[in-house]
């Protein structure tokens, strides 16, 4: 089933952490798409990344306000 979720991706090289927001399966490959995180997955390879889900909303808006509120956070 298909969620609305905030992540958080985490360099397992250097301890690096991205986190985003998505729309689909909480258990799909998705780990992000920025660019900065895109060529830190060319660098080091998507097998170095771990995804974590850290929130599900039920709407879009409330993904929004989540995800500004856990990059603060973080």
């Amino acid at each position: 089933m298909k969620q609305y979720y905030v992540y958080l991706t985490t360099n397992l090289i250097n301890g690096k952490k991205y986190i985003g927001q998505h729309y689909g399966e909480v258990d799909d490959n998705y780990i992000g798409s920025g660019s900065t995180l895109k060529k830190a997955i060319n660098k080091y390879g998507k097998g170095n990344f771990k995804k974590e889900i850290l929130c599900i909303c039920a709407t879009p808006e409330e993904l929004d306000k989540k995800e500004i509120e856990l990059i603060e956070e973080y």
